[in-house]
């Protein structure tokens, strides 16, 4: 099975990587701006006011300056992606790079499913502006805005911030403490660990009330593992698990599920090694 063949069957059935496009479709990904020599781009501190300064190095991290009131939620460590058999679920490198003319390292995203609330952050390399922009006249809460194509917008820093200038000021209130971050997920967060390429939430799954996707890579990028969190998830899921379980090991897949009866939760962790990524990315278990 070819690349592009198995990525269209694991998007259609999480949705991993539609987020976002809103973002990456449209004016923005065809704004290329200066296209500078990137060593030769002016830095952040061309730009007045104050910088982004928050950690981003998962999922958690990216909650923590998201308000109340989202349904999706999403992280990817790029710079440990690419030259991976993970590269097969990322975008092409060259779209990752043409959003500022400077690599994204890392990505956060949240979304609400009303359409309302939308946002992204994040971590570049080198920390440079290579892009078109019209600066904002006045900050908001001494952060300045950058206008990329009237509708969306950059905020500068580590992470950089790019969305709509409400939902970019909603963010700003979180973390500059004048309003609360999201607990929209409270009941999921517990069973969820930190360190994974990629990592996705919703509420918004027919299969159960909160679901949680992760790919990582252990043991020296010789070994994969994904594992998945349904919180309460419907009879018919819980069936499928079992059965795919029951013949795993001719796929060359080894499954641990745990179920957390008094939370109605339940972990599957599915193992594997790198020659037999393909197998773990196509296993269905809706």
């Amino acid at each position: 099975m070819n690349y592009q063949k198995a990525i269209g069957i694991f998007l259609a059935a999480i949705m991993l990587m539609s987020i976002g496009t809103y973002f990456f479709a449209g004016p923005l990904s065809n704004q290329n701006g200066n296209q500078n020599d990137v060593s030769q781009a002016p830095g952040f501190d061309t730009i007045p006011g104050t910088e982004v300064n928050q950690e981003l190095n998962s999922l958690q991290d990216g909650l923590s300056m998201t308000p109340e009131g989202i349904t999706v939620a999403s992280y990817v460590d790029y710079s440990r992606v690419y030259g991976t058999p993970l590269q097969v679920l990322a975008p092409n490198i060259t779209d990752v790079y043409s959003v500022y003319n400077s690599m994204i390292m890392q990505r956060y995203s949240a979304y609400n499913d009303s359409g309302d609330f939308g946002f992204e952050a994040h971590i570049i390399y080198p920390e440079v502006i290579n892009f078109e922009y019209m600066l904002s006249e006045q900050p908001y809460n001494g952060y300045y805005m950058l206008s990329r194509n009237g509708q969306v917008y950059n905020i500068v820093g580590s992470p950089m911030l790019l969305g709509p200038r409400d939902s970019l000021e909603q963010v700003i209130d979180v973390t500059s403490g004048n309003l609360g971050n999201s607990s929209d997920f409270a009941r999921i967060m517990p069973y969820i660990e930190a360190g994974a390429e990629y990592q996705l939430l919703t509420s918004t799954d027919s299969i159960a009330a909160q679901h949680y996707l992760e790919f990582r890579s252990a043991d020296e990028g010789n070994t994969y593992t994904r594992t998945e969190v349904f919180v309460e998830p419907q009879q018919s899921l819980l069936e499928n698990i079992s059965a795919l379980e029951a013949n795993s090991t001719e796929r060359g897949l080894a499954y641990n599920v745990t179920s957390y009866d008094s939370d109605n939760v339940t972990k599957v962790m599915i193992t594997t090694n790198a020659t037999n990524f393909y197998n773990l990315v196509l296993e269905q278990l809706r």
